[in-house]
């Protein structure tokens, strides 16, 4: 590791600590501020918590210790008389019962201020009016939502830049795709509110049961577009099934022009001619292409073939090679296996499919007589593909035999299906691990059924000697001796992405990956399937792995960069306004997401604690000043939402007690409020205990 790549690390954790910490001293800084205004005295001002006394410096300025705690889970402000601690509140209580005693004070006949009096001492938290005291409880969350604009009207100010709002991929059967979108649809407003970035996407999905409505350029013409987010049982959150949209830009083109397993089919002169930096794809066949949609489709035009590629940056034509795709073949037939073909799940809307009266729970039995499946059959996985290539022979249709759903006892239908001369392919993508597979050339998706030509059922699959492919734990894989094991196969995790994804990266480690000089991992990647027959009995078979004749990768395997968006505002008042529309929006969103939560809507398992805020934070940082300063807009605003919940011991919970308070002109009663608080507690440590678990993946997100 050289100095620079030190030197940025080490920059990027300072930042990280500073805008983390920045969120405790800003909460705390204002219930400080506020009491000390009211003529409340503050003992303590801490960062962190000194549990057992345990900190690492202090110092005392007038009648307050300031300090940093041990422990780096938040902050707190002591005032003379306030308490979140509900044994310390019920010793507060009794303490001052004790006094008014002493005093000789009747609770029941003097009136709520000239008890306080009597009780208090006056620069207690609990001698002031109920306005001082919601003042000062309310003035944390006050700084957190002033930061949050703070925050983000830097950004605007400044400027950043992030990934554009436009559509890269669109997942088969997805609600997107249904909708009609497609690759390189810009997307420039979401329910009427600008789309600056392509996180303004992800966020508006959430809480939106009633569906999104999408402003969209396409090609100059402007479009409306109305879709719901789909959850489904196995999904964290609603998802509409978008990906970014790519440059033509070679990403990383100093270290590595192309994904490593399509790396050993190119040329190693063209590899080392792509190695420079400003590498931009030109034109393909002679043909000039001037954004990724259009290269999809010339590429795709000749996807099972070598390609000429000009490369701006990169002196004459380069061939690029087919990448063929990675399938498991029978090792003692050197056929490729295949699985079965499932029922329809979606039907593009205003296809021919649709108009001849095909629907979801259909399923294909043959494509222009050809069956699906069986040693003579095509592989339901490839399907797209053989679509593709009757596309570019210019076939206008196809012959479908189907089983129609519902309808077991009747003879199968035959219909002519005309075919769309679209030729960019929906596509999976890491958050897909339950999508079906589709094309929109027939405008259909169908499942792929775990189960093999005999009839036995896939429940797990191993693959061998390669490299873990999951970087947190989950409930459906994990790690062998030499490999790592799927299970929960059609529940949990489907053949479609097994096959087209995970198969795809399968790869044993490498010399250098190791990074210890160490030899590379014995054996070849393959694929051991453990086989569930009908009688209930198990066995488990190894099947080789290699390159497909009839199934490529369409992209040829370039890393592009995505497309960005510069994101900048030169008047400060504007800045200040879309900093203060971007802390509601975050507010919103908080509150959209608990709603959800509590719905159903979102999985408590997409919950996040302070492990994945700190992780996120390092990547954010890592990309810029700016989305850094919109993350913390966001954490601000979020850490102001959770705290003002009406629950104790979080603010919102000491709000309501003042609120009954002024309302009743007496105080809630003690033994109440203590219940109350120690429930709160135990709800918020259980809480605190679910999100570092699922953060430290001791709890599997999926």
């Amino acid at each position: 590791m050289d100095f620079s790549t030190i030197w940025t690390v080490t920059y990027n954790v300072i930042l990280v600590i500073i805008g983390i910490n920045a969120l405790i001293i800003v909460h705390e800084f204002g219930h400080f501020a506020v009491a000390r205004l009211c003529g409340v005295r503050c003992d303590k001002f801490y960062i962190w918590f000194d549990f057992w006394g345990l900190k690492f410096f202090k110092f005392k300025w007038g009648q307050t210790e300031y300090g940093l705690g041990l422990f780096p889970l938040g902050g707190y402000v002591k005032m003379l008389g306030q308490e979140d601690n509900p044994g310390e509140l019920r010793k507060e209580i009794e303490r001052a019962k004790q006094q008014a005693q002493e005093s000789g004070s009747a609770a029941d006949n003097v009136t709520p201020a000239a008890l306080q009096e009597a009780v208090f001492a006056p620069d207690s938290y609990l001698a002031k009016s109920v306005p001082q005291r919601l003042a000062i409880i309310v003035a944390g969350v006050t700084m957190n939502f002033l930061f949050a604009i703070v925050c983000a009207a830097a950004a605007y100010h400044i400027g950043f830049t992030a990934t554009a709002p436009a559509v890269g991929s669109v997942t088969p059967g997805s609600s997107a795709w249904e909708a009609g979108l497609q690759v390189g649809d810009k997307i420039t407003s979401i329910n009427g509110a600008p789309a600056r970035v392509f996180t303004d996407v992800n966020m508006a999905m959430v809480g939106s049961e009633n569906g999104v409505n999408l402003a969209i350029d396409r090609n100059a013409l402007p479009l409306e577009i109305n879709l719901i987010p789909r959850k489904r049982k196995s999904d964290l959150a609603p998802m509409i099934g978008v990906g970014a949209l790519p440059t033509l830009d070679l990403a990383v083109p100093e270290k590595e022009p192309v994904l490593p397993l399509a790396k050993k089919y190119y040329a190693p002169q063209v590899i080392e001619s792509l190695k420079k930096k400003n590498v931009r794809i030109e034109k393909v066949e002679g043909q000039s292409v001037n954004n990724y949609a259009e290269y999809l489709d010339a590429v795709m035009r000749h996807f099972d073939k070598p390609v000429k590629i000009e490369f701006r940056g990169v002196e004459g034509t380069k061939e690029i090679p087919a990448i063929p795709m990675k399938e498991i073949k029978d090792k003692d037939t050197d056929k490729a296996v295949r699985f079965r073909m499932g029922s329809i799940t979606s039907v593009l809307p205003g296809s021919d499919a649709q108009k001849k009266g095909i629907k979801p729970g259909d399923t294909i039995i043959s494509v222009d007589g050809i069956p699906a499946g069986g040693d003579t059959g095509f592989d339901p996985l490839k399907l797209p593909q053989i679509l593709l290539r009757k596309v570019n022979a210019e076939q206008k249709s196809v012959k479908l035999t189907l089983a129609k759903s519902g309808t077991s006892n009747e003879e199968p239908v035959t219909l002519d299906v005309e075919l769309q001369p679209v030729r960019i392919l929906p596509s999976l993508n890491a958050a897909s691990i339950r999508d079906p597979v589709g094309s929109t050339a027939l405008g259909l998706a169908w499942n792929v059924e775990a189960v093999l030509d005999t009839g036995e059922r896939v429940t797990g699959v191993e693959f061998r000697h390669s490299i873990a492919l999951f970087r947190k734990k989950t409930s459906f894989a994990e790690k062998t001796p030499d490999g790592f094991m799927l299970s929960g196969i059609g529940s949990k995790i489907d053949i479609p992405y097994i096959f087209t994804v995970l198969l795809q990266s399968a790869r044993v480690e490498e010399k250098e990956e190791q990074g210890s000089g160490s030899e590379p991992a014995k054996g070849e990647v393959s694929v051991r399937l453990t086989l569930e027959d009908k009688d209930g009995s198990t066995r488990t078979e190894d099947f080789p792995i290699s390159d497909a004749t009839d199934w490529f990768n369409t992209d040829r395997g370039f890393i592009l960069a995505d497309q960005k968006s510069v994101v900048k505002v030169n008047n400060f008042g504007e800045a200040c306004w879309l900093g203060t529309q971007k802390m509601i929006d975050s507010s919103l969103a908080v509150y959209k997401f608990l709603k959800a939560l509590f719905s159903g809507g979102v999985s408590p398992y997409a919950l996040g604690g302070p492990v994945l805020i700190v992780e996120a934070a390092y990547d954010v940082v890592s990309s810029g000043l700016g989305p850094y300063l919109m993350f913390l807009c966001l954490i601000g605003a979020n850490l102001a939402v959770v705290n003002i919940l009406p629950m104790p011991p979080l603010d919102g919970g000491h709000v309501v007690f003042l609120l009954y308070e002024g309302i009743f002109r007496r105080q809630p009663n003690e033994l109440i409020q203590v219940i109350l608080s120690y429930a709160g507690l135990f709800l918020i440590l259980l809480l605190m205990v679910w999100v570092v678990s699922l953060d430290l993946s001791c709890i599997p997100r999926w």
